[in-house]
């Protein structure tokens, strides 16, 4: 994919709606394109948290794995979603496991990279922020409907 698809695939993903598009530009120049085919294993619970993904198509499954008690799916994240919120919000280690339901296509970010851009411009960080917070929040949310089920 071009710098210019990439740019343009951005200028449709949810999670960036409403976004300037000299904002969209800036991370398109950070990003990278990932494919997942199905079954593959994203990330691990535990990991390092470096790098944050946006959903472009395809289907992911966040689970949450215990020693004894096995992995339980917490949600399913698609296209036009964030997908591995640590990374901007410092987190140390990555909180659930990512595994493509279905064959995935990603566009991958270096954490420290949106940072840097988020440090740089202090309202394109705030809506950034505010967005992944949103996200935060549904897995929270998908988390507590697990508990009472």
């Amino acid at each position: 994919m071009t710098q210019t698809n990439i740019t343009e695939t951005l200028r449709g993903i949810q999670f960036l709606r409403d976004l300037p598009e000299e904002q969209i530009d800036q991370l398109a120049d950070v990003a990278s394109v990932v494919q997942f085919p199905a079954g593959t294993v994203i990330f691990r619970q535990g990991e390092a948290a470096s790098t944050l993904y946006l959903v472009v198509e395809g289907n992911v499954s966040l689970e949450v794995c215990a020693p004894g008690v096995g992995c339980k799916r917490i949600l399913t994240v698609g296209a036009g979603e964030l997908l591995g919120w640590s990374p901007v919000l410092e987190y140390g280690r990555l909180t659930a496991t990512a595994r493509a339901i279905s064959d995935a296509q990603t566009i991958a970010f270096s954490g420290p990279q949106i940072l840097a851009i988020c440090e740089q411009n202090p309202r394109f960080g705030y809506e950034f922020m505010k967005r992944a917070a949103l996200a935060l929040a549904k897995r929270l949310n998908a988390t507590r409907l697990q508990l009472l089920d």
